[in-house]
Order: structure tokens, then sequence, then C-alpha cells
């Protein structure tokens, strides 16, 4: 049975006693702070950013997404955008169906892999320090003459290309493969995997970032959902040591940090102009003093820039933006209070002439705009920019996208 309340942006789980040394070892993983008067209480409190589900050795608890118009299909189709998808080649990545649900995931992975590996597992040449008795490769003359004085039974000290498994992808399968073969239902089947992929050092955090880097092309690109799925797995998936009747799997997504990436990547990337930036680190906005002495720095990190300039001649060197751009996920909160109070100190910090807020939706909205009644403030209007998330087909998805940045532009270039 589960035991969820929600309470002002939080999920609330009722702990059994039984249950505090999993949550205690489970959130410590995750990152996620147990405060001592919740733990007293026997209470865990989630925010509503995160969605997928908590297998403790007594139960399972399924944390619903905070839309009732998105399941986690929805989530997961905007995660391969974000790490995987590169063109219309891609386009199975952006499909909805029940594979993609949270728990259906482990499962997928393992049949798309082991129907790849039938066909041939990824390799390369690599290079490789080696003695051997012959001279081959690119040979170390000096090493190799001072180890045949001293009557080595392999002189040659060479460096060769060999054939290798251990490539980027085979790295994530690897570190996806450890992590469930600690599950109970799929520990054998992993095992059985990880015999083809000997000597591959395995990928065991930040998968996700890891998984962006790689280059995908004709020879790889067959792999190119199981990679993704591998590196979720990595960063997502969680197996506690305690058995029960349950298991210990679990499975968690930062929906929120997922939107902002997703809306990132499209006007970063997707736009033909890239004129739009983020910044790798915050910048300080504003000091606290007591008797001369810092006490405190307070820093701002505006989510996404339209035609920044680090050192604007026109504004005494000051960094300057022709626009401040915000991702909300809060498809039911609009124009809350505090975005706008942080949209306009955005504005006059970068003396940006336009602000925009963008966030989901679940069917197309046409953009809006909030006027502050106020004629001191200098650009009193915040436009809002909205994206339907919710369509199940690929097609329909793309042009959600593509409706998203020209909605952009048509404020920006008014």
């Amino acid at each position: 049975m589960e035991y969820i309340n929600s309470i002002d942006g939080h999920n609330l789980i009722y702990v059994n006693s039984d249950e505090i040394k999993f949550f205690t070892e489970f959130l410590e993983k995750k990152g996620i702070a147990w405060k001592e008067e919740h733990k007293e209480a026997s209470v865990v409190s989630l925010s509503k950013s995160l969605t997928g589900y908590i297998k403790t050795p007594r139960r399972l608890i399924t944390i619903e997404s905070k839309y009732k118009e998105i399941n986690f299909e929805h989530i997961l189709r905007l995660y391969n955008y974000v790490y995987s998808y590169n063109n219309t080649q891609d386009d199975e990545l952006l499909d909805i169906n029940e594979s993609t649900q949270s728990q259906h995931i482990v499962r997928s992975f393992l049949t798309k892999l082991r129907g790849n590996i039938s066909i041939g597992i990824l390799q390369d040449y690599s290079k490789t320090d080696k003695n051997t008795k012959f001279l081959k490769g690119n040979v170390d003359y000096v090493t190799t003459f001072k180890n045949s004085m001293k009557l080595r039974r392999n002189p040659v000290r060479t460096t060769v290309y060999m054939l290798s498994p251990d490539v980027d992808i085979n790295r994530l399968i690897v570190g996806a493969l450890q992590l469930i073969s600690k599950s109970g239902q799929n520990t054998s089947e992993a095992f059985e995997l990880l015999d083809f992929f000997n000597h591959v050092h395995p990928i065991t955090e930040n998968a996700s970032n890891y998984l962006g880097t790689i280059d995908f092309n004709s020879k790889n690109i067959r792999y190119k959902k199981i990679a993704s799925e591998a590196a979720m797995i990595i960063d997502s998936l969680y197996y506690d040591e305690f058995g029960g009747n349950v298991g210990g799997e679990s499975f968690l997504v930062n929906f929120d940090i997922l939107f902002e990436k997703f809306i990132q990547k499209i006007l970063i990337e997707v736009t033909e102009e890239r004129d739009f930036s983020v910044w790798k680190e915050s910048q300080i906005f504003g000091v606290e003093y007591f008797n001369g002495a810092v006490l405190n720095k307070n820093e701002y990190h505006p989510d996404i820039l339209y035609k920044y300039t680090p050192e604007d001649e026109e504004r005494d060197f000051q960094p300057s933006a022709k626009a401040v751009i915000d991702v909300k996920n809060k498809a039911n909160g609009v124009f809350k209070n505090s975005d706008l109070y942080q949209m306009l100190v955005y504005n006059q910090l970068l003396y940006a002439k336009k602000s925009i807020l963008i966030y989901p939706s679940f069917f197309y909205k046409p953009s809006t705009v909030f006027t502050i009644d106020n004629n001191r403030i200098p650009v009193p209007e915040i436009y809002s920019v909205f994206i339907d998330i919710s369509s199940t087909e690929a097609e329909t998805f793309k042009s959600s996208i593509l409706t998203l940045i020209e909605d952009v532009y048509e404020i920006l270039l008014d």
C-alpha cells in the first residue's frame, strides 16, 4: 500500500519503521536531504519535480508526474531529445510507446542489447603497449636493447593497435549492466551479457553528460537507443541490498531540470541563428557587508540569454543581453509573482529589452504578455511562450518545437 500526500509542492511519503534504513541510504545516494524533523516524524518529503518509482523492501511507491496529462513516457522522450536526438533518423526516440515506461526501461534495454549483440559487438582499434618476441608496430629500440641484454623472454617493447571492445558506447552498456546485476529479477541475464564485454571500463556516474559526447555514425547508430537507455539507467536507477518482498529497484528523474535542458537545446542548437547562449557559472549581483567585511554574496543565473555581450561598451563594459529567457516547468502557474520579480531583476542587471518565460502545455497555446502598471519600470512587459509536450507521435512533437521557435522569434523581433 502506498502512503503519499501532496502538500505545498511536495510529495510526502510516510515511512514504516522497517524502511528507515532503506530511505536513509537511498536519499543519501540520490543527494536528497532528509531533514531531522522529517526523519523523526517518519516522513520523506520529495519535490514534485521528481517522478518515477521507489521500491522499498516492503512496497512499490509510484511518484506520478506533477501533471496528470504527462506520463513517464513523455519525460523519457524529453531525456532522449536532450541527450541523444540529432535528426530525423532518430525519430524512434521521440515516439511514445509502452516500452518507454519507467518500469520497462531495464527490460527494453536488455532486449535491445541482446538483439544487437547477435549482430555484432562494437569494437575499435586502440593503442596498446606490450612486450613481444618479434619486431612489429612502433618499437622502442632503446628499451628493447636493454631487455635483450637482460635476456628477457619477450624483449621487444612496442606499441601496436589492437581491436578492443573498450569503446564509449560499451562503457555505458557495462555501467548499466553492472547496476542491473545488483537486482534480483534481471541479475543472471545482466551477468550473462557482461561476459561479452570483458576489459571494458564502465561509466558509473554522470552518464547523461557522457552520452552527449558520443559521436554516433553509420557504424554505431544501431546502438543509439541502447546507449540512451543505459545512460538513464546509470543516472536514475538505484538498487538497495536489503532484499524484501518487492526488491530495491528505484528510478527517479528530475522533470524540472530536464525540461530546462530541453528548452536550452532547442534554442541553442535548433535555431538557425545561434544567437542564444547559457552561462556556465552564476554571476554576482550583490554583496552583504558587516563593518567592511564580506558576509555573503548573492548570485544570479538566467536560463538562456539572447545576443549576450560579456562587456558592452555602451553599458560601461558591463554584461548585457537583448533578451532574458527563463524556463518554468509550471503549466498551471503562469506569471507567478516570484517569477515576475526574478525577471525584473534579470532585466535590470542585463539591460535587456525583452523578457520571456517559457512554460510547458498540453495543447497549443498562443503567447501572452503581462504588463506591469508602473511607469518607473523601463521594460514593463514580460512575455509567456508555451510548448506542447503531451503529443505521442514524433512528427507532432517536432512540430511543437518549431512552433515554440516561431513564437519566441516573433517576440524578439517585434
